[in-house]
């Protein structure tokens, strides 16, 4: 009897390590996999983003990236489209976009995320827009990048942006004029 109680405590044990490694592991991949959505939302969303308000076009396809709610409280997206942006009086041609995620943690069983990023557009390319040549405009605007706190929640199996608050403010230098592409 003694030999049949340690023969199914050894199974049991060995079973017991076994499930709590398939455990482990199957955790480790969601969370994983979360974090590599996560990834490719924030930096493809994000310089979306940047985009649409350097260049106000394909605003439709923010969709993909940020939820509603974001998309319709931005300030900087709604400067870009109410005229007050101070990109508007140049045409945009190209820009360096640079993200770097400092901080991601998604647990594999929740349905929002946080994230801090740092995000710097550190060159634009542009040339003042031909109606307003004649005028004297300033020197073409830096990007105002900063730290921001993400927040992204998980909608239909899809991750996406539902909050950005910047913590720190990055000016970028000026650059010189005819390095920056400008007329």
């Amino acid at each position: 009897m003694l030999q049949l109680r340690r023969l199914i405590w050894f199974i049991v044990t060995r079973l017991l390590l076994v499930c709590i490694l398939c455990g482990m592991l199957v955790c480790g991949f969601y969370m994983c996999l979360n974090t590599a959505n996560i990834y490719v939302v924030l930096s493809d969303g994000l310089q979306r983003r940047a985009e649409v308000i350097l260049t106000r076009e394909d605003a439709e396809t923010l969709n993909f990236y940020f939820h509603a709610d974001f998309l319709s409280s931005d300030p900087a997206l709604e400067g870009a489209f109410d005229g007050s942006s101070v990109y508007d009086n140049y045409v945009i041609t190209d820009f360096e976009y640079d993200l770097s995620i400092e901080k991601l943690w998604a647990w594999p069983w929740d349905s929002y995320a946080t994230c801090t990023v740092v995000e710097r557009i550190p060159s634009i390319t542009a040339s003042i827009v031909s109606s307003r040549r004649s005028e004297n405009l300033p020197a073409r605007p830096t990007w105002q990048g900063g730290r921001y706190d993400i927040t992204l929640v998980k909608q239909n199996g899809e991750w996406k942006i539902n909050g950005m608050q910047q913590r720190t403010v990055l000016m970028e230098a000026e650059e010189d004029e005819a390095a920056a592409g400008a007329s």
